[in-house]
């Protein structure tokens, strides 16, 4: 007997998509949020307000530091806006400098907060296009958190064990996917100088300093306060909170726990490689550095 796809006979019942895909509910989801984004572009006023931009890579703690700002007063800051797998994000046949920039604004100017922002991964920009000097084009008077991970072999495992296992987030009560995970030494170098390469060619830009805050996930870990306190809310102009977060961390074991062939790239693993440590932007030529 034919399937519905290639039997010409099979009635419309049959050939009509299951509504229980993920594929048709995440479109279903797209849909309902892009209405909703409709209706308060034309019925709400359009209020001024601050746009600051978070600009990480996957496992570089952004969900962490997004949980710390969404506590702030008036401070509104989304999720990833350039993701095209997500009900919020930009739609495959929408991925363009132009259309990034529109959407973007659609969905800051739907919040209600004086400071208003999302999270933008550096290979979503990639995909759209968009460069950081398009980005400043769009949104002038944007301010932006730079995140990045100094251990690389780090983010790497803890990337590689989210993609194997989808489980992107862990809250409290929710069950930890364990998985081993097996290292190709060339994937992890490669890995390496383009995570790297990226946040140089971001800081690259003069126009970010005094603009920016540049910071590791492995300070904002050791000492949240301080950076919130010190360099973000000064940034955004807004009064400090103490943070507290219901984030657990994922991966708490070493790295020998996690990795079959652990002894085979340890050194590759601790080495220089696999660190990077980022300052912030150069100043415009005569504009004192800061400190």
């Amino acid at each position: 007997m034919g399937n519905a796809k290639s039997d010409p006979i099979a009635t419309p019942q049959q050939r009509r998509p299951r509504i229980d895909n993920p594929k048709y509910v995440v479109e279903w989801q797209r849909l309902k949020h892009r209405l909703r984004l409709l209706r308060k572009w034309w019925l709400r006023p359009h209020l001024p307000y601050q746009p600051v931009f978070v600009i990480a890579t996957c496992r570089s703690g952004s969900n962490l530091l997004v949980s710390y700002l969404d506590q702030m007063p008036s401070v509104t800051v989304l999720g990833e806006l350039l993701c095209t797998l997500l009900p919020h994000g930009i739609r495959y046949d929408k991925v363009s400098p132009t259309q990034a920039v529109k959407h973007i604004r659609y969905c800051l100017q739907g919040e209600r907060g004086g400071v208003r922002g999302c999270k933008l991964m550096l290979y979503q920009l990639a995909n759209c296009q968009l460069t950081m000097d398009s980005l400043d084009a769009a949104f002038p008077q944007a301010k932006y958190i730079v995140l990045y991970r100094e251990s690389l072999a780090d983010q790497y495992v803890s990337h590689q064990k989210a993609i194997a296992t989808r489980q992107f987030l862990l809250r409290p009560g929710e069950q930890r996917k364990r998985t081993e995970l097996t290292i190709d030494p060339a994937h992890l170098r490669a890995y390496c100088d383009d995570i790297r390469r990226g946040y140089r060619n971001v800081l690259d830009h003069s126009w970010l300093h005094g603009r920016s805050v540049v910071l590791s996930y492995e300070q904002l870990v050791a000492e949240p306060d301080n950076w919130l306190e010190q360099h973000i809310c000064p940034l955004l102009g807004v009064p400090f909170v103490a943070p507290t977060t219901k984030l657990c961390k994922q991966n708490t074991e070493p790295l020998a726990q996690q990795i079959t062939n652990y002894r085979d790239v340890a050194s590759l693993l601790h080495s220089p490689l696999c660190r990077q440590h980022h300052h912030g932007p150069v100043p415009l030529q005569g504009q004192p550095r800061a400190a």
